[in-house]
C-alpha cells in the first residue's frame, strides 16, 4: 500500500514574503550592474585621457624646432683635411761600386757627415792584380809602338777620357813622338776632381784613417798660396807613410806641401800630385795647335793637339788603338780600386746601416747605407675626388703631427697625382706637401695631419650652413617674414656658407636646429611661409622644410 503525500495551500502572507524577497535580489543585481558600469566608464574615461596626453606628447616630440640667425660678416676660408707619414724629402742611399770584403765600417745610425766623408772600407785581393797586370801590358804596348817604323797620317792628339787639363808637355812646333819619348806624355789629364799628397808622418806624431788635415803651400802664381782640408785615405808601412786626399784638383801639380793637423802640428811634408792622372800619348808628327789650356775641364775625343806630317804604318795605328783600350781598362780597374773607399755623397745624418760585418763580402749595386739630407721633409694626404679639384700646388699648408700635439709648421703643397685610386666606390688623389723642419723635432715616419687653405675671403657676409636649402635646385634661406628667399653662394664650409647676395648683415633666417645649443638662437613659433614665385605653397614651420645643402671642409671666423 503506497503513501501519497499531499502539500498543504500557501498561505497569503507566505506567498507575500517570498515575492518580496524576489525583488530585493533583483535590486541587488540591478545595483551591482549599475556599479560595474560606472567602473568601465570611469576607466574607459581615464584611458581616453590618458591616450590624448601620449598623442599631444608623440606630436610635440616630432614637431621641429626652429632656431634663427644673424646674417654675420667676416673672415671666412675653406681648407681640405688628410693625413699621413712624413717622410725625408732627400734621403739618398749609398751604393756599394765595387765587389769586396768589408774590412772597416766608420759610422753608425746618427752620426753626422760630410760630403766625402769616408763611411767605410773594402778589400778586394783580385783587382790588385788585375791592376798590375794591365800596367805591364800596357808598357809592353809602349815598347812595342816605339819599335815600330812610321807610315800613314794622324790629324790630331784626342782626349781619350773626360777630366781636367793638368799638364801640357807639347808645345807648338813640337814632334810629338819625342815629347812622348821624354816625359811619357804630351798631356796629363786629372780625371776624378782630386789630388793627392803622399807623405811620411813626422816623429812624434800620428795620423788615423779619416781624419781630416790641413794641405798648404805655395800657388801657381809667385806670391799666392793656398790652404785646404784634406782626409787620410792609406796608411801603411805600419802607419809611418800615409796619404792624404783633396777633393779639388784646381791646386798647382808639384807643388811642395806641408799636412798639419787640427792642432796646428806639422805631420809631414810631400808633393802634390793628381790622384788619378791620365797620360795622352802620340806617336809621330808636328804640333801645329793646341785647342785647350791647363785647367780647362774636356770630355772624351775632345781635340788637344791638331797634327801636320804625322807618317804612321796601319801596325802602328793598330798598336796606337789597343793601347788606348788598354789604358781605359786600366783606368776603369783603378776606379773600381778607388771605389772601394766608400764616401759620403752629401752633408746629412745616417739614417739607415745595413747589419754588415767586418770580413763579410759585399756585392757591387749594394745599398747598405742611406743619408738623411738636410731637414726639408714631405707628406702625402689621400685627397677626395670632390675635394681635389679645389687644390693647387703652391698653396698654403699646416701641418700638425701627432707626436707633438703643441707643434704646427707651415708648408705648401708640391704635387698633385694626375691619377686617382679607387677604395669601396670612393676615389681620392694623392697630394704631397713639402715643409721645412728643421729646429721643429719631426722626425720622418711620424703621423700627421695636412690641412690646405683652398680658398679664404676677409671680408665675407656669412651664415650657418643648416641655414641653406635647395627649392628646384635654387639655393634659399627661409625668412622672418616665412618666405624663402633665393642666394647666392660662395664658399661653403662644414659649419658656414658665404652669401654674395640675397642678403645683408643683420638679416634673420631660420632652420631646424636645436635652439637651446646655439647662444643667441630663438625657437620660432609657427607661422605661414609664402614660397611666392618659387612655385610652391606655404605652410606652417611644423610641417617640414627642404632638405639643406652642406659643404666640404671647415672654415675659421
Amino acid at each position: 500500500m503506497s503513501e501519497q503525500v499531499q502539500t498543504a495551500p500557501q498561505t497569503a502572507p507566505q506567498k507575500k514574503r517570498r515575492n518580496n524577497r524576489r525583488v530585493k535580489r533583483m535590486v541587488k543585481r540591478i545595483v551591482k550592474w549599475i556599479f560595474w558600469l560606472c567602473v568601465l566608464a570611469a576607466a574607459a574615461l581615464f584611458g581616453y585621457r590618458y591616450y590624448r596626453e601620449q598623442t599631444a606628447v608623440q606630436t610635440a616630440s616630432t614637431q621641429p624646432a626652429y632656431a634663427t640667425a644673424s646674417v654675420q660678416s667676416g673672415a671666412i676660408s675653406k681648407t681640405v683635411y688628410g693625413t699621413g707619414m712624413i717622410e725625408a724629402a732627400s734621403q739618398p742611399v749609398v751604393s756599394i761600386q765595387t765587389d769586396g770584403t768589408l774590412s772597416e765600417l766608420r759610422v753608425d745610425i746618427g752620426d753626422e757627415v760630410k760630403e766625402g766623408d769616408v763611411l767605410a772600407v773594402l778589400e778586394n785581393d783580385e783587382l790588385d792584380a788585375t791592376i798590375q797586370d794591365l800596367e805591364y801590358a800596357l808598357w809592353e804596348l809602349d815598347d812595342e809602338i816605339m819599335g815600330t817604323s812610321p807610315g800613314a797620317t794622324v790629324v790630331a792628339i784626342r782626349s781619350p777620357i773626360a777630366g781636367r787639363v793638368m799638364k801640357l808637355y807639347g808645345q807648338l812646333g813640337d814632334d810629338a813622338l819625342a815629347v812622348y819619348r821624354k816625359y811619357g806624355a804630351v798631356a796629363l789629364l786629372s780625371t776624378d776632381g782630386r789630388m793627392k799628397v803622399e807623405f811620411d808622418v813626422a816623429e812624434g806624431t800620428t795620423v788615423e784613417l779619416g781624419e781630416t788635415l790641413f794641405v798648404s803651400g805655395m800657388g801657381a802664381v809667385v806670391g799666392t798660396t793656398f790652404s785646404v782640408e784634406g782626409e787620410v785615405t792609406d796608411l801603411y808601412m805600419q802607419g809611418t807613410k800615409a796619404v792624404v786626399t783633396i777633393n779639388d784638383d784646381t791646386l798647382p801639380m808639384d807643388a811642395q806641401a806641408t799636412v798639419t793637423n787640427g792642432m796646428g802640428e806639422v805631420v809631414g811634408t810631400g808633393v802634390l800630385e793628381i790622384n788619378k792622372p791620365m797620360a795622352v800619348s802620340a806617336y809621330g808628327g808636328t804640333i801645329r795647335q793646341i785647342r785647350v789650356n791647363v785647367g780647362d775641364e774636356i770630355e772624351r775625343k775632345d781635340t788637344i793637339y791638331v797634327l801636320e806630317d804625322s807618317p804612321l804604318t796601319l801596325t802602328q795605328e793598330n798598336l796606337r788603338i789597343q793601347r788606348e783600350a788598354a789604358a781605359e781598362d786600366l783606368e776603369e780597374a783603378k776606379e773600381q780600386r778607388e771605389n772601394l773607399i766608400v764616401l759620403a755623397p752629401c752633408d746629412g745624418v745616417i739614417a739607415s746601416v745595413e747589419a754588415l760585418e767586418i770580413g763579410s763580402s759585399v756585392t757591387a749595386g749594394t745599398t747598405p747605407l742611406s743619408i738623411l739630407e738636410g731637414e726639408d721633409m714631405t707628406l702625402t694626404i689621400a685627397v677626395d675626388e670632390l675635394d681635389v679639384v679645389s687644390v693647387q700646388e703652391g698653396q698654403s699648408v699646416s701641418i700638425t703631427v701627432d707626436a707633438l700635439s703643441d707643434l704646427t709648421v707651415e708648408g705648401t703643397v708640391e704635387k698633385i697625382a694626375p691619377v686617382g685610386s679607387g677604395e669601396s666606390g670612393v676615389t681620392t688623389y694623392d697630394v704631397k706637401l713639402s715643409f721645412d723642419a728643421a729646429g721643429t723635432g719631426i722626425r720622418a715616419g711620424m703621423n700627421a695631419t695636412g690641412e690646405i687653405l683652398v680658398a679664404s675671403v676677409e671680408d665675407a657676409l656669412y651664415i650657418p650652413v643648416e641655414a641653406l636649402m635647395t627649392v628646384n635646385d635654387q639655393y634659399c634661406v627661409l625668412t622672418a617674414s616665412g618666405s624663402y628667399q633665393p642666394v647666392e653662394t660662395g664658399i661653403m664650409n662644414d659649419e658656414y656658407v658665404q652669401i654674395l647676395s640675397g642678403l645683408e648683415a643683420g638679416d634673420l633666417v631660420y632652420y631646424e636646429g636645436d635652439a637651446s645649443d646655439s647662444s643667441g638662437f630663438a625657437q620660432m613659433g609657427g607661422m605661414a611661409m609664402d614660397l611666392g614665385g618659387m612655385g610652391m605653397t606655404g605652410g606652417a614651420p611644423s610641417g617640414g622644410m627642404p632638405a639643406g645643402a652642406m659643404g666640404s671642409g671647415r672654415g675659421a671666423r
